[in-house]
């Protein structure tokens, strides 16, 4: 019979599979395979009734129009993290101390991919969703399918949920690279971001050409014929169902086996064709786990051991001088490009001038850089070589490169200075400042339109902005009146930001945004500013001498004073009235955000905090009363966990201050 043939064939092929793509153990060759395939896909053609979605022809997928919010019916919590052994045997000691010695781990690679949950019914899949907040994610299940790796249909009628990682193999990103250049297309900076990039296609077609894979790490049954009483052999489970799991795994009796194995991956994982970049660490007994339980954003049981960051050599060809908007001169390292944490790197920090002495760095020597997580490259050390004593020794350019004033000592600072107000690169520094995020927020005026605007002599100072006309922008290259409609009214409507975003804008030294908040929350107007004494200014929590120094100067320089009078004059009110609480429900607390929010951004829940008489930070200490953890929290929460400050996550601050997910008070 027809449909006793498509079953077998959907077996077979569906056998074949999980051999190819999960065992990485081909039973037959593509030519065979692909014959099957086409057998059963012309049978489900002449027999559509008898097309399933759990059939090998329904990875294909199609066009969807959006991806939906679903919540999770068990929430994805974060991992805490470690970055020395000394604190792993911390973390370990906890866990004896409740349970006795010689608590069993399972150590698992920490794949750097995006976390995924995958619902299964019957045995069937039904749906998959993105971690997003632990909460709330968004349905991808039609891009899920076309992933080879994840079963349709497992080897037992169940119905569980897994929690697994997907990821693109280095070669699959390296050939997805290689096309987009030939395309001329923009190349992925690294496999996450291919395979993030690739999962979230509205067309899951795209989705079925990419090679992306997944690790299966996590079962929670529901109803299946093994309840398994520890991790390890919930993990072997998973593989007897049909996942994928990672073969690098490790059953160990105590927490120095873990730590054997974290450096046994420390450089053997650059051996795999996938990014790892650290060692998960769980207690293997179910048991214990759930007597551990959870902090408000992770398990107890669990932690992630992460590896160094990762560091490479390559040649310093160069040293570039930049001057930035209060004047400071940058030395950076022009290198040969090197491939960096799955990035191409071109360009490295050297900090400063003391810093080149300190290192001996010289032209055409071989240096280390390294990169931790999502900061700039930095050289941290010269490789040793015969040839480094033969290079001249680095001489340190006396004159700006910009407008070659002499660059100048400032008592007190590491840096040396450009101290010519009129330097071009300082100007178009400060301009590009003024308009940032951080500052006055004139998204829609960016570096290019200021260039020209600088080149044609209509902006040379920030108060220059505010006079320029609609017919300006028109002067401008490819500019059409819509566009130069939109700078112009943005420009308007920045004269109604925060007299603190204003404050930061000014670029005073060593005044950015969390000093400005600081300043406005003691000085109510422009007027207390000019009048403030440098005792006073130094009385502010977080400001000290230097920083009043440098504030009192600024508004007892002539200059200023005359640029203020024409901001007013183009309409700034320099009254305190954003800064102003419309409540002191929150008032004597201190807060401090770190991490990613999903219904606002972090600058939005500190202007709900203020707005209810509490005081944002941007540092943890004693006196910090909350910490709100986003996702991807980082140093910070671990200081608030070192010393025991109230940890909230985001759902706990939107009820502290009475708001709901995607409700706004502004």
């Amino acid at each position: 019979m027809v449909q006793e043939r498509i079953n077998f064939l959907r077996e077979e092929l569906n056998k074949y599979s999980y051999n190819y793509y999960v065992l990485d153990n081909p039973l037959i060759s593509d030519f065979e395979y692909d014959k099957l395939y086409k057998e059963l896909e012309e049978l489900e053609k002449a027999n559509p009734l008898f097309i399933t979605p759990d059939s090998p022809t329904q990875r294909v997928g199609g066009i969807s129009t959006g991806f939906q919010e679903v919540k999770h019916k068990y929430r994805l919590y974060s991992l805490d993290n470690t970055y020395s052994y000394d604190e792993l045997r911390k973390w370990y000691e906890k866990i004896t101390n409740e349970f006795g010695n010689n608590v069993e781990l399972v150590c698992e690679l920490k794949i750097d991919g995006l976390a995924i949950a995958l619902a299964y019914k019957n045995g069937s899949f039904i749906h998959g969703a993105t971690r997003g907040n632990g909460i709330i994610g968004e349905e991808i299940t039609q891009n899920l399918r076309t992933i080879k790796a994840i079963p349709l249909k497992l080897f037992e009628d169940a119905d569980v949920e897994v929690r697994g990682e997907i990821y693109m193999p280095k070669t699959s990103f390296e050939k997805l690279n290689e096309e987009n250049l030939a395309n001329g297309e923009k190349p992925f900076a690294n496999p996450r971001n291919a395979a993030a990039g690739s999962l979230r296609q509205l067309d899951s077609s795209i989705t079925a050409k990419r090679d992306l894979s997944m690790f299966t790490y996590t079962p929670i049954i529901e109803r299946a014929s093994k309840k398994p009483l520890t991790h390890w052999d919930g993990i072997q489970y998973v593989k007897e169902l049909g996942f994928k799991i990672n073969p690098n795994i490790r059953l160990v009796k105590n927490i120095e086996g873990a730590i054997d194995f974290c450096r046994e991956w420390e450089t053997k994982r650059f051996e795999l064709n996938y990014a790892t970049d650290g060692v998960v660490i769980k207690v293997n007994n179910l048991a214990y786990q759930n007597e551990l339980g959870y902090t408000s954003r992770a398990p107890k049981w669990a932690t992630a051991f992460k590896f160094p960051p990762e560091e490479i050599s390559t040649i310093l060809r160069d040293i570039e001088l930049g001057v930035g908007k209060t004047g400071a001169i940058t030395p950076v390292a022009v290198l040969d490009p090197v491939n960096l944490a799955g990035s191409v790197v071109s360009r490295a920090s050297l900090h400063n001038f003391d810093e080149i002495r300190r290192l001996d760095v010289r032209i055409g020597d071989r240096v280390l850089i390294k990169k931790a997580a999502e900061i700039i490259p930095k050289v941290i050390k010269v490789c040793d070589s015969p040839e480094h004593d033969n290079l001249p020794l680095y001489q340190v350019q006396r004159n700006c490169p910009s407008c070659g004033e002499p660059i100048q000592e400032v008592e007190g600072e590491v840096n040396l200075y450009c101290l010519n107000p009129k330097c071009p690169a300082m100007l178009r520094a400060k301009l590009e400042y003024w308009v940032s995020k951080e500052a006055m927020d004139i998204d829609s005026v960016g570096p290019s339109v200021i260039e020209k605007l600088y080149n044609l002599g209509l902006v040379k100072a920030p108060i220059d902005f505010y006079k320029l006309t609609v017919e300006d922008f028109l002067k401008l290259d490819l500019v059409k009146e819509k566009s130069a409609n939109n700078m112009y009214n943005a420009i308007q409507e920045s004269k109604k930001k925060p007299l603190s975003k204003f404050i930061t804008a000014l670029s005073i030294r060593n005044v950015g945004k969390e000093t400005s908040e600081l300043l406005v929350n003691e000085l109510l107007s422009l007027e207390e500013f000019k009048e403030a004494s440098v005792e006073r200014l130094a009385e502010i929590d977080g400001v000290g001498d230097k920083i009043a120094r440098n504030i009192y100067e600024f508004f007892h320089n002539e200059h200023n004073l005359e640029m203020f009078e024409e901001f007013k004059n183009f309409g700034f009110d320099f009254n305190n009235t954003f800064n102003t609480p419309k409540t002191d429900e929150l008032a004597g607390k201190t807060f401090v955000l770190t991490g990613t929010l999903q219904s606002m951004t972090r600058d939005e829940a500190g202007d709900i905090i203020k707005s209810k008489g509490g005081k944002t930070s941007s540092s943890v200490s004693k006196k910090t009363s909350f910490v709100i953890a986003g996702e991807n929290a980082g140093s910070k929460l671990d200081k608030a966990l070192a010393l025991g400050v109230i940890i909230l996550n985001e759902d706990e601050f939107l009820k502290m201050v009475g708001l709901k997910r995607n409700e706004k008070e502004f």
